[in-house]
């Protein structure tokens, strides 16, 4: 039986962020979800778990199933700063067939290394997603506004210190990651 897994793509300026444990391929963040967890929850508690990212939207994208896991593939929208954090010893990002500005929990840097340093599963859902992105040009652009404007008009420091976020005019935001509505197997 395969894992039930939560996967989040976040895309940043170097490109989309990937993860690696102590000599493992680099992975998508993310992980297999809890007993009545769904897999969004799990991408985004994995998410934050393992690079302290908060994510503030998340999209479901697509299903993929691998030899062990059975992914939800979300697309996430985060606010901080990556660094590796729990089992997670790295971290770089994919661009154009590369794992790029690669950093371990020292902040030592690494050179960069080919796609294959990604894990199977890792390079066809990312595949898939640009196939994706391709298909669905205008609602990335503007979710690419959406979070340029929470950057320019949320006070990011309260929400990276675990508070609700709030505008920097002190109002209230409505909490804007849904629960997606799988199963609970």
């Amino acid at each position: 039986m395969r894992t039930r897994r939560g996967t989040a793509i976040v895309e940043t300026e170097q490109g989309i962020l990937v993860n690696a444990m102590e000599r493992d391929s680099f992975l998508l963040p993310g992980g297999g979800a809890n007993f009545r967890e769904s897999r969004l929850s799990a991408a985004v508690r994995e998410l934050y778990e393992e690079t302290g990212l908060k994510a503030f939207h998340a999209m479901f994208l697509f299903s993929f199933q691998s030899k062990k896991n059975d992914h939800k593939v979300f697309w996430v929208q985060a606010i901080g700063v990556p660094r590796p954090m729990s089992e997670i010893e790295r971290i770089g990002y994919y661009d154009n067939h590369v794992i790029t500005h690669i950093s371990d929990r020292k902040g030592t840097q690494y050179r960069n290394v080919g796609i294959e340093h990604a894990s199977d599963s890792t390079r066809e859902i990312i595949r898939l997603f640009g196939e994706y992105k391709m298909q669905h040009q205008d609602f990335f652009a503007a979710m690419e506004r959406y979070a340029h404007r929470i950057e320019q008009h949320y006070d990011k420091h309260s929400f990276l210190a675990g508070e609700p976020l709030y505008p920097k005019n002190g109002l209230p935001v409505q909490e804007d990651i849904q629960q997606d509505q799988e199963p609970h197997s």
